[in-house]
Formats: C-alpha cells, sequence, structure tokens
C-alpha cells in the first residue's frame, strides 16, 4: 500500500471518518507495522494538542456570519 495512502488513511480512522471495513484494515495494519503504528501515535498526540488549543467562535461572530449567509441567500432567490 502506498505510504501517503496509508498515512491518509489513519487520519481518517483518527477523526472517525471510516467504515467499518476500513477500520478493520487499519487495525490490520497497525497489528502488522510497527513505523505505522508509531505514526499512529504520533497523530493522535498531535490531534490531542489541536484539540486542547482550538477555541470556539465568539456568538457574536456567529450571528454576524448567519446574517450574512441569511442576507445573501435572500439576495440570490
Amino acid at each position: 500500500m502506498n505510504e501517503s495512502h496509508t498515512h491518509q488513511l489513519i487520519l481518517q480512522y483518527i477523526y472517525g471518518e471510516t467504515n467499518a471495513e476500513m477500520e478493520l484494515k487499519v487495525r490490520g495494519i497497525l497489528e502488522s507495522s510497527p513505523e505505522i503504528a508509531n505514526y499512529y501515535l504520533e497523530m493522535k498526540e498531535v490531534k490531542k494538542s489541536l484539540d486542547s488549543i482550538l477555541e470556539d467562535p465568539h456568538p457574536t461572530s456567529v450571528a454576524i456570519i448567519s446574517e450574512h449567509s441569511h442576507d445573501s441567500h435572500t439576495e440570490a432567490v
């Protein structure tokens, strides 16, 4: 399997974007490849770090964007 494709599959697995068949495939890869298993653990840590620093947008920002989106949609119709 292509290394780039494997890394992409691992990231999809980490983010819960895989179906049952793909999950079985990933588990098999992780069991058979220490290098990929290490990549998986590293990426889990990166995701954990990113998740801890991400902030929700301010409610005012969300309201402005929603209003603009609604206005744009209304003008288009």
